[in-house]
This record gives C-alpha cells, structure tokens and sequence, in this order.
C-alpha cells in the first residue's frame, strides 16, 4: 500500500491501552469484577453508564461501585484497585515502539493525539511527562463524556483540531471501539494487533492491520501536508 492513501492525512489519534501502553494482565475493570465476584459483563456495563464520563476519585467510585452491587464492606478492597489504575495511569508503560515513531512522526509535522475509555478514577490531575512531550493532546472519555465508539468521542477531537474526517487517522487495538467507531466518523483507520490475533478481522469497514507502530511510517507521507492546524488539548 502506497502513502497516497493517507497522503491527506494531517494528524493521527492513538488509542491509549494496547496501542500506546502496555495493559495490565487483568484489566482494572476485570480487578473490579474479581473482587466483586461479578461477570465481567456485569462491571463493564456499570463502568460504560457513569463510570467512564465523568471524573470521580478511586475512594468516590469504589463506594459507588460498592453499594450498586450491595457489597459495601468491599468499598476498601475496590479502592485498592482503583488507587493502583490511578498510579498506573500516571507513570504509563509505553511499548517500546511508541515513543521513537511518534517523534518521527511529530518531526514530519503530523499532529498527535489520543483517545482513551479510562475510568474518571484513573485520569491523571497532571497530565505525564511522556505526553506531554510526544502529544499535542490526550482526551479522555471522563472529560468528553463520551466513550468510543460514540460518534461524540471522535467528534471532540475533531472539533479540537479543526481537521475534517478525511484528515484524520485513528489507530487503535479495538475493532469495535477504535476501528468501526472512526470509520463511522469518516476517519481514517488502522487496527493494532500487537499479537497476531488468529482468525478474520470483522470490521464494518476496511482498515490496514499493523503489528507495530513503526509500520506507519512507511505508510504515511513523509511530511504531513502543509495547511496549518489548529490543535487544542481537551479538558
């Protein structure tokens, strides 16, 4: 695949768990729902309706969590895998590829962002150095108020780059989340499979299939196109 399908492209927006950073072997919703001997089914539909929208402190949300499935004496226990998303989230694990491709690609003139579904307990007061250096942006759902694949989520950063869809490409290891929710936008999209996922991807949508961030830079121009843009850091 040539450049030129991307060759319009003037920023790119990164998922953040498993695009950027390494997760942990057991989600902190999973944590959540170990704890709570629930399904995880159970914890990410309490965490999708309120849990993701809005910013909340780790003690604020594990009583929250807590009463809704009646085990209050577990306030403490969920506080515990709260505080530790929270530090966590301060001092991310980038995967060893992120930190060099994404100054190549700032270097190009691309602006970058990223996009995360992270729980309002787990969104930094202070935004980490390490972004702060390689991003022009990090949206979280806990301040847009809208999770992937709402429309809304993409709209946000839209709004805040001043691009139109055509100029924007998202990567991101979730089909549904990241894949279809920016090809709905209009986006363009790259699905990250760190680990060689075995079967046909389902997408609603055709998308290339990389196994390492480097890959983008023999697919994107080697500068970003040359209109100005106007970038603005959410929350």
């Amino acid at each position: 695949m040539s450049d030129r399908t991307w060759s319009g492209v003037r920023a790119v927006c990164f998922d953040m768990g498993g695009t950027l950073v390494r997760p942990e072997p057991v989600a902190t919703t999973g944590q959540v729902a170990e704890v709570l001997g629930i399904s995880l089914e159970q914890a990410r539909a309490f965490m999708g309706r309120s849990a993701k929208r809005r910013l909340v402190s780790p003690q604020g949300l594990a009583q929250e969590i807590a009463a809704d499935f009646g085990r209050p004496a577990l306030a403490g226990a969920l506080t515990e895998v709260l505080e530790r998303a929270r530090r966590r989230a301060e001092d991310p694990q980038l995967y060893l590829d992120v930190p060099d491709t994404l100054a190549a690609l700032r270097a190009r003139g691309f602006a970058l962002y990223a996009m995360t579904n992270a729980l309002g307990s787990s969104v930094p007061e202070q935004e980490p150095v390490v972004f702060r250096e390689l991003l022009d942006g990090v949206f979280y759902s806990a301040r847009t108020g809208a999770i992937k694949p709402e429309p809304e989520a993409f709209a946000a950063v839209q709004q805040a780059s001043g691009l139109r869809p055509q100029e924007l490409l998202h990567v991101g290891d979730s089909v549904n989340a990241d894949v279809r929710g920016a090809a709905a936008a209009g986006w363009h999209t790259a699905w990250v499979d760190r680990y060689h996922t075995t079967g046909p991807l389902m997408s609603a949508a055709p998308t290339l299939r990389l196994h390492s961030l480097n890959t983008l830079l023999l697919l994107l121009p080697a500068r970003a196109a040359a209109e100005a843009i106007t970038s603005e850091v959410a929350g």
